[in-house]
């Protein structure tokens, strides 16, 4: 989730968005401990052979300011985050990003916000030397920026294959009073727009506020794919088809978490964790002021859709939580805005 707010707009907002009140009852976890030094964690994708941890951080709570990748290794004692050293784009302010390994081949795709509100892109970087020596992460170099009017404002994306690129926008084209509009009248504009490696194409079934998105392939060979719907506080279960090069997402299952739902992670179990934001509100103030909280919820959503909250903090643990992500038996949660991520027991 991302807010680039001034004061005039910020009670508006409020009053349009769903989930302005919280009534939260806290569900701790065990050990936990803060990893700083990354401002603005908000998306994490992890390479479990290896243990590293890749996170898109960027501080958004200053406009002009442009962000960076950096990595954890999870293997480590006490993991410390290190800046993941490439040929930046210009302009890099990363958002949604996404790991593929595939074909001995490894690539972050990383959602850029160029020009607020205006321009977009997917930044591609590829892991062009093994580790070798002291060095746990290889080389990587910033290959391809893919654009297209389509990506008209892109939240989160996961990608299956270099032509199996799925995005989840959360508002449709026009600019910042645009977008303000849509928010105030909660329209239905935010679609799911889909590369195959040769053309862009909106899915349908456009939403108020679109956020994460994760494709499930089930041992059956069916595909699902799941989509953060802020408006209904709920994830959405679309059974999805291919014929003819064609995509077809079918009538989604509502997943109703009474709660703003962010970035969607699978783990090796099948199982999908989502943190999500109780009250958007507190949300929005915690946008304008690092000091107020904000609640934060991790839900796990089971390969029967079975759901159970896990964890729920006022916010003066971890605020305004955008992802949760699983490892060995720990838990790792980040923010939107604030300069660490949870590690807790699971």
């Amino acid at each position: 989730m991302r807010f680039y707010l001034n004061s005039l707009i910020f009670m508006i907002l409020c009053l349009a968005l769903p989930g302005c009140s919280s009534d939260l009852k806290e569900i701790p976890l065990k050990n936990c401990s803060k990893i700083s030094g990354l401002p603005g964690p908000e998306d994490l994708a992890v390479d479990r052979a290896s243990g590293l941890l890749y996170i898109s951080s960027h501080e958004r709570r200053i406009s002009d300011q442009e962000g960076k990748l950096y990595y954890l290794d999870l293997n480590s004692n006490k993991p410390e985050p290190k800046l993941l050293e490439t040929n930046y784009p210009k302009s890099f302010r990363p958002h949604g990003i996404s790991l593929l390994i595939q074909g001995g081949k490894q690539r972050l795709y990383v959602i850029s916000h160029i020009t607020l509100y205006k321009e977009h892109s997917i930044e591609v970087f590829e892991r062009t030397e093994a580790p070798k020596g002291n060095s746990k992460v290889g080389k990587w170099t910033h290959i391809q920026t893919l654009k297209d009017p389509l990506i008209t404002s892109p939240n989160d994306l996961f990608v299956a294959s270099e032509n199996d690129i799925f995005v989840s926008n959360d508002h449709g084209s026009g600019g910042y009073m645009t977008y303000l509009f849509n928010d105030i009248f909660r329209m239905k504009r935010a679609e799911i727009t889909h590369f195959d490696g040769k053309s862009w194409t909106n899915l349908g079934n456009p939403i108020y506020y679109g956020n994460g998105i994760i494709l499930v392939k089930r041992e059956d060979g069916k595909e699902f794919l799941y989509r953060s719907d802020i408006g209904s506080k709920s994830v959405l279960k679309f059974p999805l088809t291919r014929q003819a090069g064609k995509i077809t997402l079918e009538e989604p299952k509502v997943i109703f978490l009474d709660s703003a739902p962010d970035n969607l992670e699978l783990d090796e179990k099948g199982t999908i964790y989502v943190a999500a934001h109780k009250s958007l509100f507190q949300f929005l103030k915690h946008a304008r002021n690092k000091d107020t909280p904000a609640p934060t919820q991790v839900f796990a959503i089971y390969p029967d859709d079975s759901i159970r909250e896990i964890y729920a903090n006022s916010g003066e643990q971890i605020p305004a939580a955008s992802t949760a992500l699983t490892y060995k038996e720990r838990i790792f949660i980040s923010q939107v805005f604030n300069d660490f991520i949870l590690e807790c027991g699971l």
